[in-house]
């Protein structure tokens, strides 16, 4: 008996040390809460300085470019309106990462097909 509870104890504390990648961006993002005007900097500098010129360049060699700029000016005004309206780090960092994928992916795809 003793041995059953001992090993289930180890059992169980392995289990809350461990978290899943989703339970530790969670946390990462919970715990930038007291930054929140870095996080509102971040995507208003480095959206328009430096990762949507590039995929807008590459982009420029595909028809739907037009449609391409659209969206990337709507996750960027987006992402500025999150922060604006104070929603929670979740959101804006998650909204931000969505938005630096898109950013990159599109073009790659687009290359690629």
């Amino acid at each position: 008996m003793l041995v059953n509870s001992i090993h289930l104890d180890k059992s169980t504390k392995l289990q809350k040390e461990r978290k899943s990648w989703l339970q530790q961006y969670l946390s990462f993002c919970d715990r930038q809460m007291d930054q929140r005007t870095l996080w509102y900097l971040i995507p208003l500098m480095s959206l328009p300085a430096a990762v949507m010129p590039i995929s807008i360049f590459l982009m420029s060699y595909f028809e739907g470019y037009l449609l391409f700029v659209g969206a990337s000016m709507l996750l960027f005004f987006s992402n500025v309106v999150a922060n604006i309206a104070e929603l929670s780090t979740r959101w804006t960092i998650s909204l931000f990462l969505a938005t630096v994928a898109f950013n990159l992916l599109f073009p790659l795809l687009c290359w690629l097909w």
